[in-house]
């Protein structure tokens, strides 16, 4: 029997470690907050993979709404050079978090453009 689910539409779930990363690198976040507003925060990245990534937000975000991250790449990486990741993404899952004072963790769906930049550092 067919699910009438479409993949695009069922929420991103963490994934086991060999279908993607558990990191913790610096990022920016860039995009719309419910009433249309933009915002710009700093977060870290939690979990990334070929299709999503996840990481808390203290901005409100709704679902559906599309964000730019902006990720660190470590030093290794750019041999030298200070690189930035830069992918854009719709946001499929909002998790509100443990009531601890964590923030919320934001799943987003990545489309499969990405930019890797220099720092203008």
């Amino acid at each position: 029997m067919l699910s009438r689910i479409s993949w695009e539409s069922r929420p991103l779930r963490p994934r086991p470690a060999e279908r993607g990363f558990k990191l913790s690198l610096p990022m920016t976040v860039e995009g719309p907050d419910p009433e249309g507003s933009f915002f710009h925060e700093e977060t870290k990245l939690i979990f990334m993979s070929h299709q999503g990534a996840l990481f808390p937000l203290c901005s409100p975000v709704a679902l559906g709404s599309r964000l730019k991250l902006a990720i660190a790449l470590p030093a290794k990486l750019g041999e030298g050079q200070n690189l930035t990741l830069v992918v854009k993404g719709t946001i499929v899952d909002v998790d509100p978090g443990d009531g601890d004072g964590d923030p919320p963790q934001v799943a987003l769906r990545l489309e499969s453009r990405y930019i890797i930049q220099a720092d203008a550092a």
